[in-house]
């Protein structure tokens, strides 16, 4: 592994990430103290109608755009893009019209104009020029975080002083337009191919037999990750949202930053090392350990953090169980886990074991649905997707380990921290209450985040001599990168 750009790389994608992450929480926050919990639930209501539709029609295009060989990308490229501007103005006709049944199912029978607007985001994101991704393919992510800050910067800003100024839930639609204007020019100025559209049908059957099982995963994904949201919504009201949704900002958000990092960093990686599966292990271990370190160090603190913070950030109105923190702390981190397992099966083209994996999710939602049907309440909700999320990674490390023997070991070892590190939150959880004191939240911090980062260390080396160096490192990278 080419150490010094795998780190170069990782730090211009890490920042980026970083800063992408952290103008989207501090939208949610300043939003949510701006509108309050009912006005900030209704908002969450807009996202989820963009990001379900979204994921119900993804067919890989952009991850075929860096996992495809160099001769099938130069021709798919074309085709490429009419898919991407097909789909949508598919998808933005399909918000429109569903706009009204849209708005009652959540109980906003009079907002349905709201919903509406949210169709003009896919059709907007349609025109998008696929080259800045593209890049990525050289390990190259400057152009890819130039044009994501750049069009996320102004519309994080127009969010919050809409919010300010109206203190109404269009500020979140005002932003989230503007920064799809913005992304997409940029994505067009940073270019270095020319946007050209076209159809060639070779082209276009490979991307399908390449991308038809994400279909299937997108919709059974939107289920699984935006169905507890939808049902609290229609089901709870929109201030139960609220409460949720602040908690997963903080436990989702961190997880969603990491597993975009890695996967975005590790995928064209793996994708390189395939031809070698001796060299294809060494890889797959050393960055499951990183995953490991990761989750250790950030997500599992969080679940004793997590109800203490969101009332320090969002205020006293969105007060939330301590239990509710730990069981979607337990869910963001078998997504992160997930997502190295992901990153392994695309990378060897098994996008099949994305989907066979996500569809054990849909039992957490399934047990979700009947827990509030019975009376029970959003840890409830909680518990059965964090159960239902933890299965579905315990599947697909069986499935990277059945495609590659070599990294057996590496798959077990994981599932194993992710299973013991799950017990000992619910444990310190329930010997105390991290509301009671800071002092005690972040003792039992410490104690969920040491275990799983010792075990990461043992599990590679090569992390170890990593760690030891980088201090030494980061310097020059940063000088190299001037």
């Amino acid at each position: 592994m080419n150490t010094r750009r795998v780190s170069k790389a990782g730090l211009t994608l890490g920042f980026g990430s970083m800063a992408e992450h952290a103008l989207l929480f501090a939208r949610t926050v300043l939003v949510a103290r701006l509108l309050g919990p009912e006005y900030f639930g209704i908002s969450v209501t807009f996202l989820l109608v963009v990001s379900a539709f979204a994921l119900i029609s993804d067919v890989g295009i952009e991850k075929y755009v860096i996992q495809s060989s160099e001769d099938d990308f130069e021709r798919a490229m074309p085709t490429l893009a009419t898919m991407l501007l097909l789909r949508g103005l598919v998808m933005g006709l399909a918000i429109v019209l569903l706009s009204g049944w849209i708005a009652g199912r959540f109980g906003q029978p009079e907002h349905a104009w709201f919903y509406a607007l949210a169709g003009l985001i896919p059709v907007i994101e349609g025109f998008r020029n696929l080259d800045p991704l593209a890049q990525q393919r050289r390990m190259q992510f400057g152009a890819y975080v130039r044009m994501m800050l750049g069009g996320l910067v102004p519309g994080v800003v127009l969010a919050v002083v809409v919010a300010a100024i109206t203190r109404d839930f269009i500020a979140v639609a005002a932003g989230c337009l503007l920064t799809s204007v913005v992304s997409v020019t940029l994505s067009h100025v940073l270019a270095a191919r020319p946007y050209r559209l076209g159809l060639d049908g070779a082209a276009f059957r490979s991307v399908m037999v390449y991308g038809w099982p994400l279909l299937l995963n997108g919709v059974v994904i939107f289920f699984a990750t935006q169905g507890d949201r939808i049902i609290i919504g229609a089901l709870e009201g929109m201030s139960e949202l609220a409460g949720y949704v602040s908690v997963a900002a903080i436990t989702g958000g961190i997880s969603l930053f990491f597993a975009k990092v890695t996967g975005n960093l590790f995928f064209p990686l793996m994708s390189e090392a395939r031809g070698n599966m001796q060299h294809f292990a060494q890889r797959a271990r050393h960055t499951g350990a990183i995953a490991l370190l990761l989750m250790s160090a950030t997500v599992f603190p969080l679940a004793l953090l997590g109800a203490p913070l969101v009332m320090l950030l969002f205020g006293p109105e969105f007060r939330v169980p301590a239990l509710l923190a730990t069981f979607l702390a337990i869910q963001a981190a078998a997504l992160m886990l997930r997502s190295w397992c992901a990153t392994i099966s695309l990378s060897l083209g098994g996008t099949s074991d994305i989907l066979n994996a996500s569809l054990l999710r849909i039992i957490g939602l399934g047990a979700a649905v009947y827990a509030l049907s019975t009376g029970e309440g959003i840890v409830w909700v909680a518990l059965c997707m964090s159960l239902g999320d933890a299965a579905a990674t315990c599947f697909a490390l069986f499935q990277v380990s059945r495609r590659v023997r070599e990294i057996t070991r590496t798959a077990l070892t994981l599932g194993l921290a992710l299973f013991l590190l799950s017990l000992l939150v619910i444990g310190l959880t329930f010997l105390f209450d991290p509301a009671e004191g800071w002092i005690l939240a972040i003792m039992g911090a410490v104690a969920a985040a040491l275990p799983g980062s010792v075990a990461a260390l043992i599990l590679s080396d090569e992390l170890r001599a990593a760690i030891r160096t980088l201090p030494s490192r980061i310097p020059g990278l940063i000088y190299r990168k001037g």
